[in-house]
């Protein structure tokens, strides 16, 4: 009996998630090394630090804050949507990441993570997840983890 209580809370409390990412076939995101986020004035989470801050981890050179900061080297812009919930403590639910070229707004990468659940990941994890999508070529896929 204590085996199925326990067996049923720990489903009950892991987070599911999803991630859905789409690639151009004819741009490919690892010719770049100039990454811009744009900081969204609806963000108070710095959602646009935390994706440069993972870029830059990986060897490219990022900056974010608002777009006519945007240094004149920009080679991608990167746009996000953050949505937060509370659930008795404040926690990202989904985040949508688009790169496009920075002069000619074509696009290069999207995707989407999506989680729900009692023990949601953090917003840093739920980054480094969807960059390494986009540059292992996760077109059109979609996992549930």
């Amino acid at each position: 009996m204590r085996v199925l209580i326990l067996f049923l809370a720990i489903t009950l409390l892991t987070a599911c998630s999803s991630i859905t990412s789409r690639n151009n076939p004819e741009v490919d995101l690892k010719q770049f090394k100039r990454f811009y986020i744009e900081h969204r004035l609806n963000d108070n989470n710095a959602t646009d630090a935390k994706i440069a801050a993972e870029l830059r981890s990986r060897g490219f050179t990022a900056t974010h804050g608002p777009l006519t900061m945007m240094p004149n080297d920009t080679q991608v812009v990167i746009t996000y949507d953050a949505r937060w919930t509370w659930d008795f403590r404040s926690y990202l639910i989904n985040l949508n990441i688009t790169a496009m070229q920075a002069h000619s707004n074509k696009l290069i990468v999207t995707g989407t993570y999506r989680q729900t659940g009692i023990l949601p990941k953090s917003p840093e994890k739920m980054i480094s997840v969807l960059v390494d999508d986009f540059f292992h070529d996760g077109d059109s896929k979609s996992t549930a983890k």
